[in-house]
């Protein structure tokens, strides 16, 4: 089990098959996953330029912090 933690506007990146996507912690769902495992709600849109924004709850050790980026809520 993952001992990172995320904030809420925290820029995070994960996998989804060979990609790597870029998205926003929504929410810290808490302890709610299998075993306990830590949930987020992730925010954030298959295609760059894409105007459509979708959701995905992940467990904290499939999300990597991004650094050095500045998030807005």
């Amino acid at each position: 089990m993952s001992k990172q933690t995320f904030q809420t506007g925290q820029m995070v990146t994960f996998k989804v098959g060979s990609r790597s996507i870029q998205g926003v912690v929504k929410e810290d769902r808490g302890p709610i996953g299998r075993k306990g495992r830590v949930l987020y709600l992730v925010e954030f849109r298959r295609e760059a330029e894409s105007p459509d924004v979708s959701r995905i709850e992940l467990p904290a050790e499939q999300l990597k912090e991004v650094k050095g980026t500045v998030s807005i809520q």
